[in-house]
């Protein structure tokens, strides 16, 4: 009965993944390319070694309008995610045209140093050619999104009809774990769709059911919330009398004063960046990160001021276990929240379904010739 059933699976996971291979390539594909663009900015940030004390936000707000153009003033300041990077600090111009994402200012927050400076727009035609490829398949965009959705539903059941033809009998489990060396055609076909397979599954079933989630929010959200508990929390949090007594003014906050508001009001987090109010008064927004989080994990948003007052907080880690798991799901999709080690492999994760076409077509081939030449000359004759 097993044999059976494992036969009939073998066969719908060929099939089915030959003639679904296109598009699992496109949007594997098109994934990658899209993790590359987005790092280029990252890679195109000048390189800074600091060590020692960090100035204030204030201070280096004040070294990035020295140089700002004319007409343009900070908006958000970005602190350094280590040693090696440079704070950012994002200028504006209210009568930029929509195209414009503003002037960045890289200032060493040690010395005040600035290190370079960038003008970024937003997408171009070809960053615009990939996501509507890993969207929406070039599909108008809600056919589109429906179709990449329930393809990443097909991902996961590949994902797991590929795991139950793997498994390894008894005493197997070394040569189904490990690539075999010297081996070749069908074998070596079979040890790359098995092995990767086996070994990329988690990075793959994460991106798979990540993008399900992603194209069908609702539905996937209100599955997860009969499951776990899923909600926001908003949180009013006050704050000890000796930081406000620290505060210089209170009805004339700095980036430095709301910085210090909000991590007296979230324990364990750090500094990710300060976004100013319009004109310099009004409420700051402090975004903080866990020290546990890297660059694009689930943000802690502190609200502060006017005064001396924390009005809200969204605070990830104190959400029930089904809304994290969903926050979660948002950055590792596009290879963020754990550091260059995850981004790494979603990127090469992309390749993955062009790999298991590529393997799979093969085996078939191969197995294909090898039975007909197994079959003799006279059987395979024309009767007359």
């Amino acid at each position: 009965m097993w044999w059976k059933f494992r036969n009939a699976l073998q066969q719908v996971h060929l099939w089915i993944g030959l003639a679904l291979s296109i598009p699992f390539i496109l949007i594997g594909l098109s994934g990658s390319a899209i993790i590359v663009m987005q790092s280029i900015q990252d890679i195109t940030m000048p390189f800074s070694i600091s060590s020692g004390e960090h100035h204030p936000p204030t201070r280096i707000i004040a070294a990035a309008n020295e140089v700002a153009p004319e007409g343009k003033t900070a908006e958000l300041i970005r602190m350094p995610e280590s040693s090696l990077e440079p704070a950012t600090v994002q200028l504006t111009d209210p009568t930029a045209n929509g195209n414009q994402l503003g002037d960045f200012v890289f200032v060493k927050p040690v010395t005040l140093e600035v290190v370079g400076s960038a003008e970024r727009r937003r997408n171009g035609a070809f960053m615009r050619f990939l996501t509507s490829t890993h969207l929406a398949l070039m599909f108008p965009s809600y056919y589109g999104a429906q179709t990449v959705g329930w393809m990443g539903v097909a991902m996961c059941l590949f994902g797991i009809s590929g795991l139950i033809l793997w498994w390894p009998r008894k005493r197997q489990w070394r040569q189904a774990l490990l690539m075999k060396r010297g081996t070749k055609g069908f074998r070596l076909n079979r040890d790359l769709h098995g092995v990767i397979g086996f070994w990329s599954l988690p990075v793959f079933m994460v991106l798979s059911v990540s993008g399900v989630y992603l194209v069908f929010p609702t539905t996937f959200g209100d599955t997860v919330k009969t499951l776990l508990p899923h909600e926001s929390t908003f949180e009013h949090l006050e704050i000890d009398a000796a930081t406000k007594a620290s505060i210089a003014n209170p009805n004339a906050l700095t980036a430095d004063d709301a910085a210090k508001l909000a991590l007296a009001a979230v324990p364990g987090a750090r500094v990710h960046s300060v976004q100013l109010p319009p004109g310099g008064d009004g409420t700051y927004m402090v975004t903080m990160m866990p020290h546990y989080a890297g660059e694009g994990g689930p943000q802690i948003s502190g609200f502060v001021g006017p005064g001396t007052e924390v009005a809200a907080v969204v605070d990830p880690r104190q959400d029930p276990m089904g809304t994290r798991v969903l926050d979660w799901m948002k950055a590792l999709h596009f290879g963020l929240g754990l550091g260059i080690v995850w981004k790494v492999l979603a990127f090469l994760s992309g390749f993955l379904p062009l790999l298991f076409a590529i393997t799979g077509l093969r085996m078939w081939q191969i197995r294909r010739a090898q039975k007909r030449a197994a079959v003799p000359d006279g059987l395979a004759a024309p009767a007359e």
